[in-house]
């Protein structure tokens, strides 16, 4: 879940925000447990190519699972786990980029399982016991694999970072 507080609401002018919603710069993760960062295209409905994106911060695994039920999937541009400090090997948050997402339901309820890039399963270690044997399994969303690669060094001969190189050699 997220918190945020009166003093941390962003005005923003009329007319550029739906009717009734409020606007955060800082909201607060009071319980270390996985979210996920779901993006979504917008199509342009006048067909121009203006469409737009927009991406959903979820707190509960079965609210994503719901969302993911009333989007079509061609729509999903992408999913992200963000895992707590408790669950990573540096004691720090960190992320997993999610291509499968499953439902599961048996007689104790629902489950949801993750399968990230790596192709390793994974939940959401919010709910305590992984469905028994038998139990109905529904693919929600599967991602095309991501393409992966390594971004080139920065260079300093231009904008601000030949301005900082300047300053540092002052």
């Amino acid at each position: 879940m997220f918190l945020s507080l009166p003093q941390y609401e962003f005005q923003v002018p009329q007319g550029l925000a739906e009717p009734g919603s409020k606007h955060w710069r800082i909201v607060e993760i009071p319980l270390h447990a996985p979210w996920f960062l779901l993006t979504v295209s917008y199509p342009d409905p006048e067909g121009v190519s203006l469409g737009m994106s927009f991406t959903l911060c979820i707190a509960w695994e079965l609210d994503l699972a719901e969302a993911l039920q009333s989007i079509e999937a061609n729509r999903v541009r992408g999913l992200v786990a963000m895992m707590p400090a408790w669950s990573s090997p540096t004691g720090q948050w960190s992320s997993r980029t999610v291509t499968e997402v499953w439902l599961d339901t048996d007689a104790t309820g629902k489950f949801v399982t993750f399968i990230d890039a790596s192709g390793e399963r994974f939940d959401g270690w919010v709910r305590g016991n992984p469905p028994t044997a038998g139990a109905e399994s529904e693919l929600l969303l599967r991602l095309p694999p991501v393409k992966t690669g390594t971004l080139g060094r920065r260079s300093l001969g231009t904008g601000r970072g030949q301005q900082r190189a300047a300053r540092a050699t002052e």
